[in-house]
């Protein structure tokens, strides 16, 4: 019993290993820019790179509704069923953006895991300081915890007005989606 049971699990395991290690992640990628030009998302001038466990992506120029927004260095699409995870570096925000909070993002983890199929999660970190957001799917919010750095805090005072303080000095924000 117990060694067709070890028999079970190791075939499991090998078919999901299998299956992470030859999934079509570049297929998946481009879905995924489909979708996003639905919401006037354009992902351009991207260099893609397919490696065993996960798709390395170079040089994203990101516009929404033909206003250039941003541009990613480097991105990495780790897609494992159970758990799926983009992680961001190297963010430029548009010039546009300098006025309300720093342009210069480090690095930007956005994760799901099937334990939790209603929720998204990302944790950025940058010169604006660390954040922590969370998406709840079926109810459609967003809430976003920010710790702010002393550069935000010097220099982007009006842009913390519009978010709710917390006593222990994070600052707190909820959108309807």
């Amino acid at each position: 019993m117990v060694k067709k049971l070890f028999k079970f699990v190791a075939l499991l395991l090998f078919f999901i290993f299998a299956l992470i290690l030859f999934a079509p992640k570049e297929n998946i990628y481009y879905l995924l820019e489909q979708n996003l030009k639905k919401f006037d998302i354009i992902i351009s001038h991207e260099k893609l790179e397919n490696r065993k466990l996960y798709l390395n992506i170079q040089n994203l120029d990101v516009s929404v509704k033909g206003i250039e927004t941003l541009t990613i260095k480097e991105a990495n699409i780790v897609i494992l069923a159970l758990y799926n995870s983009i992680e961001l570096e190297n963010i430029m925000l548009s010039s546009l953006a300098k006025n309300y909070l720093p342009v210069k993002i480090d690095k930007v983890d956005i994760y799901y895991t099937i334990l939790n199929p209603l929720k998204i999660y990302a944790v950025g970190h940058g010169k604006f300081g660390d954040a922590r957001v969370a998406i709840d799917v079926l109810k459609r919010k967003a809430a976003l915890v920010l710790r702010p750095s002393k550069i935000m805090r010097m220099r982007y005072r009006n842009s913390l007005k519009e978010l709710k303080k917390s006593k222990n000095g994070e600052y707190l924000y909820e959108k309807s989606l």
